[in-house]
């Protein structure tokens, strides 16, 4: 019995200390983790136009002039309302939500971040190397068009991104975007 008991003893005692050693490329990978995999920025620094996110959306009309065309979406996901509104410039769209300018997508070269050294559409990709490396080095490439890649930078530590695509090494469109949650259970 005892010879038994000495022997599972000794066996656990090998498997636990075996346990304890990991690779190098399981520890690389532990530290990888934590690493992280986007650039930040403040949301209410972000400058388009003159006029930063989070702004009464009367700045954008002070600013702007009137839109081309404003169009009213109901949302049921909204954070404190029930819509938003679209202010349509050309093809260029601003969000509003709550009298609050929330968001943007940029489809022309209309409009600069003036906070990010006046990165607008039609910039060269390169330009984003230097302003978001974090993001640039886990850039997105398009599995099926290899020319088509994504760079997500994060506001904070929100679920909320500035993403920019890029197609044939150069800015197509720069806009706001919230992950949705059905999103991340795929």
């Amino acid at each position: 019995m005892k010879k038994h008991q000495l022997l599972i003893l000794f066996a656990s005692i090998i498997t636990l200390g075996l346990s304890s050693f990991t690779s190098t490329k399981e520890q690389h990978h532990a530290l990888r983790k934590d690493e992280p995999i986007y650039d930040t920025l403040n949301f209410q620094s972000l400058s388009l136009g003159g006029i930063k996110l989070g702004s009464p959306h009367g700045k954008l009309l002070e600013k702007l002039g009137s839109p081309d065309s404003v169009r009213k979406e109901f949302t049921p996901d909204a954070q404190t309302a029930d819509h938003f509104e679209e202010y349509l410039y050309g093809t260029d769209v601003l969000y509003v939500m709550d009298e609050t300018f929330s968001g943007f997508e940029l489809k022309t070269p209309r409009f600069q971040l003036e906070s990010l050294g006046g990165l607008k559409v039609g910039d060269a990709a390169s330009k984003l190397k230097k302003l978001f490396p974090i993001s640039y080095k886990n850039r997105e490439i398009d599995e099926f068009n290899p020319a088509w890649v994504t760079y997500s930078v994060q506001f904070g530590t929100s679920d909320s991104f500035l993403e920019i695509y890029t197609q044939d090494g150069k800015i197509i469109t720069i806009s706001t975007v919230t992950d949705d949650e059905e999103e991340e259970e795929e």
